[in-house]
């Protein structure tokens, strides 16, 4: 029995001690989609239902879910840890799952059950710790916009971003350790496993550098909350992100919050568009992070793409696949 299958065979006894149902474990060693078939068993009662394993649940999966409903719409996730905001987010958008810790979501036929409250933590990989700090994320966001900058000279790095040299060293040399990229030749570096790194980058940004950038919240004057498109920006400076991006983007998504990706200071925007600080306020600005040129209405649909995801907002999974199909996938 390999470590996944221990894993799910705990899960599923924790799920037998806190609701008396019985799990059994069918894995589907040839089917790409799913990893196996879950038999859920009480008394005389009896279902069998799609299921996926994942480690730790993260918001950037919820799209991957969301799709998979699809086929399988009676789905459910078997993971060591999903976090409440994530459990919540599941519920909404109808997908089944059970933890580790034993909170449970499963609606299937006249099955309605739910446990909610039990904590559950994360395993920690400590090889993350140098690629994924504030640092590491802001140097890994240009790597993934722009590979070849993978082969710009450490000092050059240094340079752009402020970051010590030592920092950097310890940055790629983390990557590589965790197969995220490849050497070539003394000077030639190029990721791998794209998608999944991705995906690290996604959660660690929301938890660990977004907060940094954040400049506050405000409201307008002038009804631009209203006429957003006709607010008057500078896009080597200011630009859109997150859900007016999308608009821009698809043509897709109606804007509920606003939010300015900016390199001028907070006293010029205020006095320039007509800002009044609010924390209930419509309009969210962080600092800008990324030194490539992007001189678009929008910041790079990949920090969009990001930025919606971790909405943790169903309304928003639609929008941030159009990006991922049209935009993104190519890329990566």
């Amino acid at each position: 029995m390999n470590t996944e299958e221990e894993i799910i065979y705990r899960i599923l006894q924790m799920l037998e001690d806190k609701t008396g149902l019985v799990g059994r474990w069918y894995a589907h060693a040839d089917d790409k989609t799913i990893d196996g078939d879950v038999e859920l068993r009480q008394g005389t009662k009896k279902v069998t239902i799609a299921a996926a394993f994942k480690k730790e649940v993260k918001a950037v999966q919820l799209l991957q879910f969301y799709q998979l409903k699809e086929t399988y719409p009676d789905l459910i996730i078997i993971a060591e840890v999903i976090y409440p905001a994530i459990r919540e987010q599941m519920r909404k958008i109808g997908v089944n799952y059970i933890d580790a810790g034993g909170n449970c979501y499963i609606k299937k036929n006249d099955w309605i059950i739910l446990l909610d409250g039990f904590k559950t933590e994360a395993p920690r990989d400590t090889r993350k710790d140098r690629a994924f700090t504030k640092t590491g994320l802001v140097l890994l966001f240009h790597f993934l916009n722009d590979e070849t900058y993978l082969n710009t000279t450490y000092r050059q790095m240094a340079e752009d971003y402020d970051i010590a040299l030592g920092n950097i060293n310890y940055i790629i040399n983390s990557l590589k350790d965790q197969g995220f990229l490849i050497q070539l030749d003394k000077k030639q570096f190029r990721l791998t496993r794209k998608p999944a790194l991705l995906e690290e980058w996604i959660t660690a940004y929301e938890q660990k550098l977004k907060p940094t950038l954040y400049m506050g919240n405000f409201r307008f004057l002038n009804g631009f909350d209203k006429d957003w498109k006709k607010l008057p920006l500078k896009n080597q400076e200011t630009q859109w992100g997150g859900e007016p991006a999308a608009n821009l983007l698809t043509n897709y998504l109606k804007p509920a919050k606003l939010t300015l990706y900016t390199v001028e200071p907070k006293t010029t925007l205020v006095k320039k568009h007509r800002l009044v600080p609010d924390e209930k306020g419509n309009l969210a600005i962080y600092k800008k992070f990324w030194k490539f040129q992007n001189t678009e209405e929008t910041v790079p649909p990949m920090l969009v793409y990001a930025d919606l995801l971790n909405t943790n907002d169903p309304r928003n999974l639609e929008t941030a696949r159009r990006i991922y199909d049209e935009l993104l996938k190519d890329q990566l």
